[in-house]
């Protein structure tokens, strides 16, 4: 359910932005009433999404406003190039315009034109997935059009400041005064396209948070006031398969699917057939589970996201860095006097300490010198201490398994046929021997005693190297081994060809820990194992209900080290979540 409410959460995000971009514009000029249409023809390319039309009409218009830079509709030219980037996804040259920009609308002290342009630089990072920056460009946004009494604009920055708290950090305390203030201030006004989009996001949200009746009746709420459309009916879905009514899902999904061949975005494509796979999940029906699973990722991998994060910065810091420059200058104006009386006193100063300076930097850098070359030493010790390490904890392993291979068939071929031969003994003395009817039944309990003791030594020997590993590769072992425990559910993913057999028993044993831990100290009643074999790699999860622990705080038991000890002998990775209360989910992924 997660995915869904998130992958529908980023749909509203893409409705807000939209509405976001489309700030009011200023007057026009009546003597530059050409370059003011081909403004708005560029504006309407970007909101057509016809990316490249809108930059190849921007291009040739800036030459012709290079002569004023600071004019207003330079600036807006740039903030349109910087919007174009933005949405075509690359991100460097977004941030590049849209500096400019903010910077030569300060120069003019033009407000409506730095708010629009704040909205713009909050998307930007937004898009980016840095909550901090886009809520601080959202903050002056909302600042300077409360300032001008804007209400639209104060709507359209409450509303983006929602959506980024709801989307990039599903923190919804946060998220949803600002929607309910939102939603106010918009009636007050009419502004029902704010209205829309800020109760939608709230129904998306009350879904997460398990507030269902509210999301419900606000759901419908919007089918009424704005006529039912395929978006409402994906959110009624979303809440009837959380409510726990998966057939009701199924069949508004599916209606979804017949009745519209495209959609706005691929991202709620996504959305829905993530959707049907997670509706038959829930009602069992894995065959189509995994058809609706294998279409989502089909087209999830079509998708590419790019993301450039250093040159941003470095255009950022340069923007910032020039802004202190300019009142730095007028600081030195007023003290260039000052300045000029105490340069002869410094350059004193100054040449009777370069001696020193220069002495103290020889001996620094020697010291430096053999400093490195210390820590080089000791680098090389622990990177050869760690090596050792590591063959001495696969020496054990090894060690571990071949004891474990040895005892079980010991047992098995050994102890087991020992204990088969008494039972047969046993029985044919027993058709020899006329036995009183108290005698019979003592007799009969010491064979039943024997049975279960052939098949305890038995479940013993099987746990200690289940000979279905050997023969038949480790998803039979672990479906056989998780198939015995009623609470647990084993799903295997991706290619089934044979591992080394070093390795498919590592992973056997830590699966094996992980559940009897979950159901001998957890409490578990549902426990979920999943393994995933992709070409290269070999990822597997076990996820329960539990107790939960904090996995920061020290433990005593030598369950988890162990399966560290393991997972760090194959150079593997494990991360392990969990809080108390809220269950525990193990993730271990090792290169192939």
């Amino acid at each position: 359910m997660r995915t869904i409410t998130a992958s529908a959460l980023q749909f509203t995000a893409l409705l807000l932005l939209i509405i976001s971009l489309s700030c009011s514009k200023p007057a026009r000029n009546a003597s530059d009433q050409n370059i003011q249409q081909l403004l708005d023809q560029s504006e309407h390319y970007i909101d057509a999404y016809q990316l490249d039309s809108a930059l190849i009409l921007l291009y040739d218009l800036l030459p012709r406003l290079e002569a004023d830079s600071l004019s207003q509709q330079n600036i807006l030219a740039m903030k349109q190039i910087g919007d174009a980037y933005d949405t075509k996804g690359k991100y460097d040259s977004a941030s590049h315009y849209l500096y400019n920009a903010l910077r030569l609308a300060e120069q003019t002290g033009e407000e409506k034109t730095q708010i629009r342009i704040l909205c713009s630089l909050g998307i930007l990072y937004f898009n980016l997935r840095k909550t901090d920056d886009a809520i601080s460009y959202y903050e002056q946004m909302f600042e300077m059009a409360q300032k001008q009494n804007d209400t639209i604009n104060m709507v359209r920055a409450v509303n983006n400041m929602g959506n980024t708290y709801a989307t990039l950090n599903n923190d919804f305390k946060k998220a949803i005064p600002c929607f309910e203030n939102s939603i106010l201030w918009a009636e007050k006004i009419g502004f029902e396209d704010a209205i829309m989009t800020s109760k939608t996001t709230l129904v998306q949200i009350y879904t997460e948070t398990g507030e269902l009746d509210k999301a419900y009746k606000m759901a419908l709420e919007i089918a009424e006031r704005y006529s039912d459309n395929y978006y409402t009916s994906f959110m009624l879905a979303n809440i009837y398969l959380k409510k726990g009514e998966p057939a009701r899902a199924i069949g508004l999904y599916k209606q979804i699917l017949e009745k519209n061949t495209e959609f706005d975005t691929q991202e709620f494509h996504i959305a829905l057939l993530d959707g049907l796979f997670q509706a038959y999940k829930e009602k069992k029906d894995y065959e189509h589970a995994l058809e609706y699973y294998g279409r989502s990722r089909a087209l999830s991998d079509s998708l590419h996201t790019v993301q450039s994060d250093k040159n941003i910065q470095d255009l950022k810091i340069a923007y910032e860095t020039e802004k202190k420059e300019v009142k730095i200058a007028a600081l030195e104006k007023e003290k260039r006097l000052m300045t000029e009386l105490g340069i002869v006193g410094i350059a004193v100063l100054l040449l009777a300490l370069a001696t020193f300076f220069l002495l103290w930097r020889w001996t620094v850098q020697k010291r430096r010198v053999a400093e490195q070359q210390k820590q080089l030493a000791e680098q090389q010790v622990k990177q050869l201490e760690q090596e050792k390490q590591l063959v001495a904890t696969q020496a054990v392993l090894d060690g571990e398994t071949q004891e474990r291979t040895r005892l079980a068939r010991d047992l098995h071929d050994g102890l087991g046929s020992m204990l088969t031969g008494v039972k047969l003994n046993l029985l044919e003395m027993k058709k020899g021997v006329t036995l009183e009817y108290s005698d019979v039944e003592r007799f009969d309990k010491a064979l039943g005693l024997l049975d279960r003791s052939v098949n305890e030594m038995r479940r013993v020997a099987h746990h200690l190297m289940p000979d279905t590993l050997s023969r038949f590769g480790l998803k039979s072992a672990v479906s056989d081994f998780c198939n015995g425990l009623p609470p647990v559910r084993f799903a295997y993913y991706g290619d089934e060809s044979r591992l080394d057999t070093k390795l498919e028993v590592m992973i056997y044993r830590s699966i094996h820990e992980l559940v009897n831990n979950a159901l001998k100290y957890a409490g578990a009643d549902k426990i979920m194992v999943q393994i995933m074999q992709e070409p290269g790699r070999i990822a597997f999860t076990v996820q329960d209900d539990g107790c939960g622990f904090d996995p920061s705080a020290e433990t005593r038991g030598i369950g988890l080290q162990n399966i560290r000890t393991r997972v760090m002998s194959y150079n593997g990775v494990i991360n392990i979540e969990s809080r108390a209360g809220e269950g525990t989910e193990v993730n271990v992924e090792v290169g192939l």
